[in-house]
């Protein structure tokens, strides 16, 4: 299905409410910051994201590359290295502000309670370990058991994934799977101790269009079958029409809008959001570049970040951050202009 379509098809789909209610908030994010100390001055690369996932709910998070999604997710998860440092905000999942704990408590989250799906699965799997020993090594960390009930019990998460012969994947290495297979293998690694929410970085990327789509179908069929929640990170609108409940749309390190799927792509109020939407290829019509590219997150701009590029930019976006506007849906969008944005696909 191309991305138009699944926009379109969006259009249909129910509005899920942008509200909590009845503490079904999972993970609350609030004023998350993280820097970089660079031989080239200070790089700003997330700048006071807020955002939430509510329990069994798919949240797409959205934006061109070096937009801040991928090093937000990994703020959240304390998985940001030096020079990177998370300076300010909050992460609270379950109650629990994931941004204070430390060590061995973090670890004890991750994986069990949080499963993470890496964007390049040959990164994330050990290439001189068995596939075997390395589920045992998270089993052993987390929920600790024999060593034939692990490799039942890995056997049977790969199976799950699609796995024909989990035997013989087992007593393999990672170079000896193709890219789908190893993130499938991956995919298995981070359902095996049944976590309530899953964190995915653009899981499909360098697969050909048919292994993406049954990587997504896969995903999704684990998420939704077993009442998770999901946040996934893409740079394809396409995706998050067709998989996710709500959007958050980044830029420059901020969250410029959220709110439902629905919503946001086909009703966007912010100009960057609306340039995103008008970049997907249509038939009989040409093709609109969004011309010019992110600021420098070194030299952060006053204002607005996105005004270079912004065809409605006035006098206020120069010099005054846009304060959020929420509308009746509970969409959610930071620009001076107070319009409906309309991009008529």
């Amino acid at each position: 299905m191309s991305a138009l379509s699944a926009i379109r098809r969006s259009r249909n789909r129910p509005a899920r409410p942008d509200t909590d209610t009845s503490g079904h908030r999972l993970l609350e994010v609030s004023g998350l910051t993280t820097r970089f100390d660079t031989p080239d001055g200070l790089v700003q690369a997330v700048n006071g994201v807020d955002l939430h996932v509510d329990r069994a709910e798919i949240v797409g998070v959205v934006g061109e590359s070096g937009c801040g999604k991928s090093v937000t997710i990994r703020s959240i998860l304390g998985l940001v290295r030096p020079p990177g440092r998370v300076v300010g905000g909050t992460a609270h999942f379950n109650g629990v502000d994931l941004l204070t704990l430390r060590g061995a408590e973090l670890r004890r989250l991750r994986g069990k309670d949080i499963g993470f799906i890496a964007q390049n699965p040959f990164s994330a799997l050990n290439p001189v370990m068995r596939i075997h020993r390395q589920f045992r090594n998270i089993m052993a960390a987390h929920d600790p058991a024999s060593a034939g009930e692990v490799r039942d019990r890995a056997r049977a998460a790969l199976a799950d994934v699609g796995i024909a012969g989990p035997g013989r994947v087992l007593d393999g290495y990672a170079h000896q799977l193709s890219g789908g297979m190893a993130q499938r293998v991956v995919i298995a690694m981070a359902m095996l101790l049944n976590p309530a929410f899953v964190i995915a970085d653009e899981p499909t990327t360098g697969l050909d269009l048919t292994v993406q789509r049954q990587i997504l179908d896969l995903i999704r069929g684990l998420v939704r079958e077993h009442g998770r929640s999901m946040l996934l990170v893409t740079h394809d609108l396409g995706v998050v029409a067709q998989y996710c409940d709500r959007v958050v749309v980044m830029y420059a390190g901020k969250v410029i809008e959220h709110g439902s799927v629905r919503d946001v792509l086909t009703a966007p109020r912010h100009p960057y959001t609306q340039a995103l939407i008008r970049a997907i290829p249509r038939p009989g019509r040409p093709l609109v570049h969004l011309t010019g590219r992110p600021p420098d997150l070194v030299d952060y701009p006053d204002g607005c970040p996105f005004r270079a590029r912004c065809p409605h930019a006035f006098e206020p976006c120069g010099h005054t951050v846009p304060e959020p506007v929420t509308v009746a849906s509970g969409q959610t969008y930071r620009c001076h202009l107070r319009e409906d944005g309309e991009v008529g696909l």
